[in-house]
């Protein structure tokens, strides 16, 4: 009877050893910014010398905005950045843009999400068309046109910790509120303590230079922790194991490390939503850098986004774009429960600028 007593006594206790110390301090933050980034993972191989570098062009509307601050969003576009934020979508969805780059490439993507009891799966894929490409000889005479072509499928499956089957299609509220209108929230009593999301994604990655073709495969693995008050961090390595052969040689896929946060904060009757976003990437054959992001969300309507990025040889260091929530313009007995449509301004210096639009359902 005592140790009954003691044991309802603790779970009334609304510390409950403050929150277990925080959740082992933010499972000590997440293993303390994921070991430093593995601290610069490794010597890793020089600039250059990898393969598929196509795979770190921004190529989702809202990243790229963001200035590609995502690893500890919540999102589609998560599959591009930390699988494990697929975990923690309550309903399902999908993110498609194109993208007009430099010099009349073209890229375009597509991330589809599937919300089950189980847990989320994820299937996404893009492609980065060069067009004709003058040829030449070695004594400079044109010999007609050429191309190239690059593209990546992605397989991912996520779960989030507690699961809770039944709130499939609502809002949890410990999120970071997504800007979606027609997404009731759940209601019943959930523990807010935390909420934890592992993910991993298996990765074909093809590219073809005029009548040659080369193929690897890679994968991705993340983490993310959702602390109370809306506060996110944050952990994957992508691109693991890949290694690419044209002719004689061959290349490691570059692979990446990244840690991110992220914690919104709202007005008085939520009539604007900041989100601020900070993320550290090493990718294996570059420096180190940071990049941060932020959204304004005015009435869960309109959205404005701007991104810097401290990598030195990328052209503009600045990123910016804008949203346009339609939810309130469609109907509610509609299977499509929300809709936006997205566009992102990037400029590469000399290359000129870039533009992306793109858009969004749920369901």
């Amino acid at each position: 009877m005592k140790n009954r007593i003691n044991a309802k006594q603790t779970l009334k206790n609304p510390r409950v050893s403050l929150i277990r110390r925080w959740f082992s301090c933010s499972l000590l933050l997440l293993v303390t910014g994921y070991w430093s980034l593995v601290t610069d993972v490794y010597a890793g191989p020089e600039t250059g010398a990898t393969s598929a570098n196509f795979l770190k062009i921004p190529v989702a509307v809202i990243p790229s905005a963001l200035g590609q601050s995502y690893t500890a969003m919540i999102s589609p576009d998560s599959i591009l950045f930390n699988p494990a934020g697929l975990g923690l979508l309550s309903y399902s969805c999908f993110s498609g843009s194109h993208n007009q780059y430099v010099v009349g490439i073209r890229q375009e993507y597509a991330a589809i999400t599937y919300r089950s009891k189980y847990g989320a799966v994820g299937l996404g894929f893009s492609m980065l068309d060069s067009g004709d490409i003058p040829s030449y000889d070695q004594d400079d005479i044109l010999l007609g046109n050429t191309d190239t072509s690059h593209q990546f499928i992605i397989l991912s499956v996520s779960q989030s910790f507690p699961n809770f089957p039944q709130d499939r299609g609502k809002l949890d509220p410990m999120i970071i509120t997504p800007n979606w209108t027609r997404i009731e929230p759940v209601t019943d009593y959930r523990p807010k303590v935390y909420r934890f999301s592992i993910g991993a994604s298996a990765k074909s990655v093809a590219e073809t230079l005029d009548d040659l073709t080369s193929k690897t495969y890679t994968f991705d693995f993340g983490a993310l922790l959702v602390l109370p008050h809306h506060f996110q961090i944050g952990a994957s390595f992508l691109n693991a194991g890949g290694k690419q052969k044209f002719f004689t040689s061959s290349y490691e896929v570059s692979s990446v490390s990244r840690f991110g946060i992220a914690k919104d904060f709202h007005t008085v009757g939520d009539i604007m939503i900041f989100t601020l976003i900070g993320d550290m990437v090493k990718e294996s054959d570059k420096d180190r850098y940071g990049s941060f992001g932020i959204e304004t969300d005015i009435l869960r309507l309109f959205q404005f986004r701007m991104g810097y990025v401290s990598r030195k040889d990328e052209g503009s260091k600045i990123s910016g774009g804008l949203g346009l929530n339609l939810d309130r313009f469609t109907e509610k007995e509609n299977i499509i429960s929300g809709a936006r449509v997205d566009y992102a301004y990037l400029n590469y210096g000399d290359f000129g600028a870039t533009h992306r639009i793109g858009f969004q359902l749920i369901w």
